[in-house]
């Protein structure tokens, strides 16, 4: 008799998928699509659950490298086609993007955060 997929995968080996490894990565997650409430509430998960704040780091900062490395490729890609940044088109930039205190936000806008209702 076949197994289908999910059967084999019960036999291929036990799970290490806890509720600790869970919220690890939904913290990861978190980073990856920068949503903080997201983050404070696995994190405050993740800490009832007796997840160590360097596990947590560990998982902050993968997520943020793997994130960063299409931005990375992007950028490079860009400078490829219009030459590297220079010191007018980065002061021209900066004025956009800046992030507002939070008591201050806006929902919406370039760099603004929106807040989760």
């Amino acid at each position: 008799m076949a197994m289908n997929n999910t059967q084999e995968l019960e036999y291929s080996a036990p799970s290490i998928f806890t509720e600790q490894v869970a919220e690890l990565v939904a913290i990861a997650a978190a980073i990856a699509c920068n949503c903080e409430p997201c983050f404070k509430y696995h994190y405050d998960q993740a800490r009832k659950l007796g997840v160590s704040d360097m596990d947590m780091r560990y998982a902050v900062d993968l997520a943020q490298k793997v994130k960063d490395t299409p931005a990375r490729a992007v950028l490079n890609l860009a400078e490829r086609y219009l030459g590297p940044a220079t010191t007018a088109t980065k002061a021209m930039a900066s004025s956009c993007c800046a992030i507002a205190p939070a008591a201050t936000q806006p929902n919406s806008a370039c760099g603004e955060r929106a807040t989760h209702t």
